[in-house]
């Protein structure tokens, strides 16, 4: 590889003619990021707190006093991060589509359904625990959504987990959401044989060398012959019109010149097709304003890999955000072990120094006149086994004694309780939420309340998490509506989305779209429920109950949905079902019509004499 020095002069540099004017703005706002004080303080802060977890607790000065002796680590942090951890991940909760009104109950059936196979695809709930643990231990961590085109005929949609050392935000912003954000990058580290997979021209010069400033972003790691892509967003303002499309009678916008040409259609009339035609000689009412554009750009220095404006109907960017608390003052977030670290610390020290104690201090010594003790030199040898025993000449026994051994202060064993119930007081991982039985006489409502007092501690960590699954469920349901096709949600659904799609038909024959997952934001809400095994076997029992009560009400598959039955035993019981079903109709049927002969031959006049 040549010398860097040599291509200087052909390496375009930031802010000349020759490079995009977006990203120029692209890579000052990275550098902004990379040397801001919210992002030093996150990444010094997470590091370490990364390192707590794993037992690498002292810096390298503590390492050098320490010397020769073990530098001995007592992890209190690690189970109690676990136990956060398992707590989120005891309740498997997931995004749920419930209707507005009781017309959009089928439809939303249907787009549930379809949400929830592609939650499973794509491994949702298992990356949305990803994330929070990542959060528990370094403050944030982010769900990005894509769309895999690697077979162009059949994209799929994909998550990935970025932990918060692997992207950068505008420190700028406060929302939770991230909506005031400005600029939102991402990183990945790719050799150069991989990035050219993807992007055939891309100049490794350009993203080696691209300026001299020592504090600019780097893009290419030479121990790892590594290039840094990074993926920009961020948004523009557009000058937009808004107003009702005579057509639809649905609000729209379009750019300025983009209007004037649709009123111009209107005005000459647009064919429909079968003959029809929809023309408007009225001006279209409208509202001049402003809207954010989403754009993304794919870059290594200089090199410009991609960029368009985002292909997604989404206001925002394609992520989701995790966070766990955030220090208002600095604008950075943190995790729960940040709180721990100085009791850690010191407890580290409290124990080493106790066990040091206990291997230094003077063992008892023993006293004796000369020629008391007859067996000395077995005692030099043998005194430590337990059963030992001392022989003493007659008489002399007043003239053996021993000194006792220094006691240590139990000042230490109250000092190290004082740290661990620290740790715990500041993690929020009491005993009673790590399982510990600490007394043995206690109502259970005792246990329990204690464990909701200590639960309503971690409130604001998991508020936080239960806002990000809401919002990641609001955009995987968003793009799974613009790319997945009716077709394909009826199919996953199973007959039962063609009969749902016919009931939304008959329901509001006459509204367009009606049968379209494409609904908006008057037909659904997303909310959450919690999926488990006990709550699946408690809605089959309730159904159970329901048609005990009121036989023939409810169908054994309907029951057979919610119980872990293989497939050939629901396919037996509802095959049974439908021969009885059939038998009691032909009985009926037969039933009606030998009632009807009955009625006939009674009515049928006699004969005359």
């Amino acid at each position: 590889m040549p010398p860097v020095a040599e291509r200087q002069d052909s390496v375009p540099q930031v802010g000349s003619d020759t490079v995009d004017p977006d990203l120029t703005k692209l890579i000052k706002w990275l550098q902004d990021a990379e040397n801001s004080e919210p992002e030093k303080k996150y990444r010094e802060n997470s590091k370490e707190s990364y390192d707590f977890y794993a037992g690498r607790q002292d810096t390298e000065a503590v390492l050098l006093e320490l010397g020769k002796r073990p530098p001995t680590v007592y992890n209190e942090i690690k189970p109690k991060v676990d136990m956060l951890i398992g707590m989120a991940a005891q309740t498997k909760h997931r995004a749920t589509i419930l209707p507005v009104g009781t017309e959009d109950e089928p439809l939303v059936e249907m787009m549930d359904a379809t949400l929830h196979h592609f939650q499973r695809k794509a491994k949702v709930v298992r990356k949305e625990l990803e994330c929070f643990e990542h959060t528990v231990k370094g403050g944030r961590s982010l769900l990005w959504y894509y769309i895999d085109k690697s077979n162009p005929y059949k994209p799929v949609i994909k998550a990935k987990r970025y932990d918060g050392r692997n992207f950068y935000v505008d420190p700028d912003c406060q929302e939770y959401d991230m909506s005031d954000a400005r600029y939102l990058f991402l990183d990945k580290w790719l050799p150069e044989d991989e990035i050219k997979q993807f992007w055939k021209n891309f100049d490794t010069s350009m993203a080696q060398q691209y300026s001299h400033d020592a504090s600019a972003p780097k893009f290419f790691d030479e121990a790892r012959d590594k290039y840094r892509i990074v993926e920009g967003w961020y948004y523009k303002f557009l000058d937009v019109i808004y107003f009702v499309n005579p057509m639809t009678g649905k609000v729209e916008f379009l750019a300025p010149a983009e209007f004037e040409k649709f009123e111009k259609a209107v005005r000459d009339g647009i064919d429909l097709g079968d003959g029809e035609k929809f023309q408007q000689a009225e001006p279209i009412a409208r509202q001049e304003s402003f809207k954010k554009q989403y754009h993304y750009m794919i870059f290594s220095g200089v090199n410009k890999c991609e960029g368009s404006p985002s292909p997604y109907h989404w206001e925002g960017f394609p992520g989701v955000f995790y966070g766990a608390y955030k220090d208002y003052d600095t604008n950075a977030w943190f995790g729960a072990i940040d709180t721990m670290k100085d009791p850690q610390r010191t407890l580290n020290v409290n124990r080493r120094q106790l066990v040091h104690l206990l291997q230094t201090l003077p063992k008892g010594i023993l006293m004796h006149e000369t020629g008391a003790v007859i067996n000395i030199d077995e005692y030099e040898e043998k005194s430590a086994q337990p059963n030992f025993h001392l022989e003493i000449m007659k008489g002399m026994f007043e003239k053996v004694k021993f000194q006792e051994q220094p006691r240590i202060s139990t000042i230490y064993g109250l000092l190290d309780s004082i740290l661990v119930q620290s740790i715990k007081d500041v993690s929020g991982a009491q005993d009673s939420l790590m399982g510990i039985q600490t007394t043995g006489r206690e109502p259970g409502i005792t246990v329990r309340a204690r464990q909701q007092t200590g639960i309503a501690v971690l409130y604001i960590m998991f508020d936080n998490f239960r806002e990000s699954r809401l919002q990641n469920g609001k955009l995987h349901m968003s793009l799974i509506q613009q790319y997945v096709t009716e077709g394909m949600a009826v199919r996953i659904k199973g007959p039962e989305g063609a009969r749902l799609l016919q009931i939304n038909s008959e329901t509001n024959p006459e509204n367009a779209g009606f049968n379209d997952i494409t609904a908006g934001e008057f037909d659904y809400e997303v909310e959450e429920t919690a999926e488990t095994m006990t709550i699946r076997a408690a809605t089959a029992q309730m159904l159970v109950d329901f048609s005990q009560n009121n036989p023939g009400m409810i169908p054994p598959d309907v029951i057979m949905e919610y119980t872990d039955l293989p497939y050939s035993a629901k396919q037996r019981v509802r095959e049974f079902w439908e021969q009885q079903q059939q038998a009691e109709k032909d009985a009926a049927d037969r039933e009606y019509e030998l009632r009807l002969k009955e009625i006939e031959a009674k009515n049928k006049p006699k004969p005359k004499e």
